[in-house]
């Protein structure tokens, strides 16, 4: 078979959501595809810091990090796109103004309101990627120091609303459901992250298969016509994509590969 681009989100559909299990029969077709000579990248909102141990330990040949503001491959860098510490700072105060929960994602590091580190959420989600989230003053402190998109919690009051309005005139919010919404860098998403890959590596969007769950995988889902919704996807993800597999927990990468001759 000739040479594919496989796209791959992380949470719901490399590993589960919560435990974080990644399924043996993932891991095997993930390996039978690099033997095929395919190209195989993790397109995810994390950023690279939070990248687990167990999926960077697979091989990828590269990574569409923080929704395509970071792109490596191979190891080297293609792409980074960078917010200044001015806006960092001026969003951040903003957010500090309204004390709700939230993390600022940077390549390197996760920042948090410490006045916010006994939320329960916060600490959850400290708890599943193994990270101790840095005082966001240290981007007031230090104007070397940024960080590229944030997460926040925002239930549905009309002061929230007005926070989320103003969030929203210098990022794209995804909702992503339970009054969390993530807000990623204007111009960028997953599919951006697909096409400037694409032309690097003289490919097609056809050339490329593309596996999801949720919300921030519209983008990329909706713009490459071989797009695989897991079986545990939202309802809304599932009719966007051109073919719905098993549930992650039920084989599903392993059977969506196979099906489309991939391994």
């Amino acid at each position: 078979m000739e040479q594919k681009l496989l796209f791959f989100d992380i949470d719901g559909t490399l590993i589960t959501e919560g435990a974080g299990a990644l399924p043996e029969s993932t891991r095997q077709a993930i390996s039978m595809a690099k033997e095929r000579g395919h190209f195989l990248f993790v397109n995810t909102g994390r950023t690279l810091r939070s990248l687990p141990k167990k999926i960077t330990e697979l091989g990828f040949s590269g990574y569409v990090c923080g929704c395509g503001t970071h792109i490596f491959l191979n190891g080297e860098e293609l792409l980074c796109s960078r917010l200044d510490n001015s806006l960092c700072r001026q969003v951040a105060g903003k957010i500090g103004e309204y004390q709700v929960p939230v993390f600022y994602e940077a390549i390197d590091a996760l920042y948090s309101d410490h006045r916010m580190q006994e939320h329960k959420w916060v600490r959850a989600t400290e708890d599943a990627l193994g990270i101790h989230a840095a005082d966001i003053q240290e981007i007031f402190q230090d104007e070397t120091k940024v960080y590229e998109k944030l997460v926040v919690i925002l239930e549905p009051t009309e002061k929230n609303q007005e926070l989320k309005e103003y969030l929203s005139k210098y990022f794209q919010c995804i909702d992503r459901g339970h009054d969390m919404y993530e807000m990623i860098q204007k111009g960028y998403s997953k599919a951006t992250g697909i096409r400037f890959l694409c032309e690097y590596l003289g490919k097609s969007i056809e050339d490329c298969y593309v596996f999801g769950d949720s919300e921030n995988d519209r983008a990329m889902l909706e713009a490459v016509p071989n797009s695989i919704a897991m079986g545990n996807s939202q309802e809304s993800i599932k009719s966007t994509c051109s073919y719905v597999t098993a549930d992650i927990e039920e084989d599903g990468i392993y059977k969506a590969m196979k099906h489309f001759g991939l391994i």
